[in-house]
């Protein structure tokens, strides 16, 4: 733009004077729209020759005398103002070298009709284009606008601040509520973010109940009518229900005693470094005597190993190969049988011996990011799926405890405090226990379904969540009267009961659980992209 403007100088300057004066006398002569282009021009060329300067927009040129009032000559030399006023208000062009220099700005540079006449100015002041810029959106889009900002601002400010910030973006839904405005993607997505900051069941519940009232979300709690409730009746004289049927044949719930595992691999770990380190050292130590010992250890430890945890595998690999081999065997050996695991002395070849040791080793050694985000994925939909207002991606037992707990309780009087946090729907009852212990329930559910294994899943977390509740104050027990199991026996077929719902419920909608899964393992996910997933947004 530099190289332009400096043309059309040099251009200039190579005439005469005199000729100059005598072309800016016939300009005043001529027709008003030439007047008014050469203005443009001028403009133009000052844009061109300071980019900074200003930004182009449109405004209502001056019709009477007191035009010159109305351009500013802020930032402007003196002089060069008053030569613009009369320009604009003679619509003649004003050729001056300085024009060239400077922008001129008019006041009111938001007037629409200055628009559809077509009529340019440049205004200085970056915020003007912005005001242009808005004005020109439609009402959804200036409504989808502020509220992403709105919610960004609180997402930058973090987790001190954002109970207060939430005031604005909450009061915002309402409005567009009562407007008759649906929010989108952008705008709902870093709702439910900023929320997640609050850490607030009530506030959570609240916004999930603004978006649901504006049609921005569909499916939260889509889910929780299809749950199959637990059966707790009395025994009937028509015989056994479907229910109880099904709950006789429930598998038990998992062991998981991961310490355990986790010690003992770390000791038998420590046992073969130390041989190691022996048969290493010792000649430099002087203890050869010892390494017949440590040989013996390392021997008999690793083939324990081996024979306990794959002694299926090798009974196989060994048939197949005598099978092969059957014409080169001497005939004593053709009739030999393999040993069976329940014949094997100390249990061996049943994992009861070193089988904790080993799950132990894969605890610590294996990469669990795939089961992580599997785990967390069916914890998310879950949660969202029967209505929880609680998106933890590892759910444990004292966030249950506390989603229950809150949801006896009732709202403060504060008027802020009752504009952010909603109406919850009790969990203290059969249905809400069960839908919390499925949440609870649903990693462990996610992992038996593709691994022999519990490594990122816990499956003792649900069992903790029903002792909590128990052990809770006098006004807890009594409100969940009847909700709670009365003794052992029950509450184990609780926990079956749970964990057979969720892996139902898993098994129904594997197709969304694995895409929330993906959008987990790519590690950039928040709750509000794992709430877009869930729309199909």
């Amino acid at each position: 733009s530099s190289s332009w403007s400096n043309s059309i100088g040099a251009a200039t300057n190579r005439r005469p004077k005199r000729q100059k004066m005598a072309e800016c006398e016939r300009a005043n002569t001529r027709r008003p729209q030439h007047a008014a282009a050469g203005m443009f021009i001028v403009a133009g060329c000052s844009v061109l020759c300071n980019p900074h300067r200003g930004a182009l927009a449109f405004v209502d040129p001056p019709s009477s005398a007191s035009s010159a009032s109305s351009v500013t000559a802020a930032g402007l030399p003196r002089g060069i103002a008053a030569a613009v006023a009369a320009g604009a208000a003679t619509r003649r062009p004003v050729v001056s070298s300085r024009l060239r220099r400077y922008s001129t700005l008019l006041e009111n540079p938001n007037d629409s009709s200055a628009v559809e006449r077509g009529e340019m100015i440049l205004a200085r002041e970056s915020d003007r284009l912005l005001n242009v810029a808005f004005s020109s959106l439609d009402a959804k889009d200036k409504y989808e606008t502020v509220l992403a900002g709105l919610c960004a601002k609180v997402i930058d400010g973090g987790a001190v601040g954002a109970r207060e910030g939430m005031v604005d973006p909450v009061r915002l839904m309402e409005e567009m509520n009562s407007s008759g405005i649906r929010a989108g993607p952008r705008g709902i997505i870093g709702l439910i973010d900023a929320t997640a900051l609050t850490s607030d069941a009530r506030i959570m519940a609240n916004v999930m109940s603004l978006s649901i009232k504006n049609g921005a979300i569909l499916r939260y709690g889509s889910l929780q009518n299809n749950i199959n409730p637990f059966p707790r009746t009395a025994p009937s004289p028509f015989g056994v229900s479907s229910q109880e049927r099904r709950l006789e044949t429930l598998p038990p719930v998992p062991d998981d005693d991961r310490a355990a595992e986790v010690s003992q691999a770390l000791a038998f770990s420590a046992v073969l470094a130390s041989c190691v380190t022996i048969n290493v050292f010792s000649g430099l130590f002087g203890v050869e005597d010892l390494t017949f010992w440590t040989n013996l250890v390392l021997g008999v430890a690793i083939t324990t190993v081996v024979l306990d945890n794959f002694f299926d595998a090798i009974v196989m690999g060994g048939s197949a190969v005598a099978k092969l081999n059957e014409d080169r065997l001497p005939d004593g050996a053709k009739n030999l049988e393999a040993p069976k695991k329940e014949e094997m002395p100390l249990g061996i070849g049943t994992g009861s011996v070193t089988g904790s040791v080993v799950r132990g080793l894969n605890r610590l050694l294996a990469d669990n990011t795939e089961r992580d985000c599997m785990c967390e994925a069916a914890a998310v939909f879950a949660a969202y799926a029967l209505g929880l207002p609680c998106f933890a991606f590892q759910p444990n037992a004292l966030e249950g405890a506390a989603l229950v707990l809150e949801s006896m309780g009732e709202s403060t009087n504060d008027s802020d405090e009752f504009s952010l946090q909603g109406a919850m729907d009790s969990l203290a009852s059969d249905v809400g226990l069960l839908k919390v212990l499925i949440w609870l329930m649903a990693p462990v559910a996610m992992e038996l379904c593709k691994y022999p294994q519990l490594m990122s899943s816990e499956p003792r977390e649900a069992l903790g969540f029903l002792e909590r509740l128990a052990n809770k104050s006098t006004y807890a027990q009594s409100a969940l009267e009847g909700a709670l199991p009365t003794d052992e026996e029950q509450r184990d077929a609780y926990l079956r009961w749970a964990l057979a719902e969720a892996d139902l419920l898993l098994r129904s909608n594997a197709k969304t659980v694995d895409a929330l899964s993906e959008a987990l393992a790519g590690g950039a996910a928040t709750v509000g992209d794992c709430v877009a997933v869930l729309e199909e947004w």
